[in-house]
């Protein structure tokens, strides 16, 4: 690019000038009879995240016996965090190991020590269709079991770190939900993602 020669000005317009509008252009303000409009930008990622944790919090802290709330990545739905409310016993969470992962997709050693980090616990048994009975004590899935009070807003900072850090999704706009009690769909529009199909 070559330099601008000496004694001329710049072809640049300065920000804080105004701009004058060329013959026939359209302005905004015409479509809203507005004389100027705001335009709000997208947050950063990470502001999205800690906005999706805080919105993740309050819906944790509205989950009743027996309703349960599932999060998973959108293309790749094995990837899960899901929360199961227990009443007076509290709340369990999990999230998805390599018995529901495809081995294409498996988590590497470096992942299951992360999730090991953030504390969850490590797989304990074999999902149910593999064993002959069930049993309520430990999870094929990485689990925690938390006795009320709930930290709801521990549990949701470790959901986010879990699907942003661990499974890899770069931004909660690539998630989805599903949420129910007894085959009842329950809505968290509050989350701001897509409710998954049924």
């Amino acid at each position: 690019m070559g330099k601008a020669s000496k004694g001329k000005s710049s072809k640049l317009v300065p920000a804080t000038a105004t701009r004058v509008m060329g013959a026939g252009e359209l302005a905004v303000s015409e479509l809203h009879g507005a004389s100027a409009l705001n335009v709000s930008t997208q947050p950063s990622a990470h502001e999205a995240w800690k906005r999706f944790a805080y919105e993740l919090y309050v819906s944790l802290g509205g989950l009743e016996e027996d309703e349960f709330l599932i999060l998973s990545v959108k293309n790749r739905p094995f990837y899960y965090v899901q929360f199961a409310a227990q009443g007076s016993f509290g709340m369990r969470a999990e999230a998805s190991s390599s018995f529901y992962i495809p081995e294409e997709a498996a988590m590497s050693e470096e992942q299951h020590k992360y999730l090991l980090d953030l504390g969850w616990r490590a797989p304990s048994k074999l999902p149910d269709d593999l064993q002959s009975r069930h049993e309520a004590d430990g999870s094929a899935s990485y689990f925690v079991d938390l006795a009320k009070p709930v930290p709801n807003d521990r549990l949701a900072v470790l959901a986010v770190n879990t699907l942003r850090n661990v499974f890899g999704t770069p931004h909660p706009g690539e998630l989805q939900y599903r949420a129910f009690s007894n085959k009842t769909a329950i809505r968290f529009p509050n989350l701001g993602i897509k409710r998954a199909d049924a």
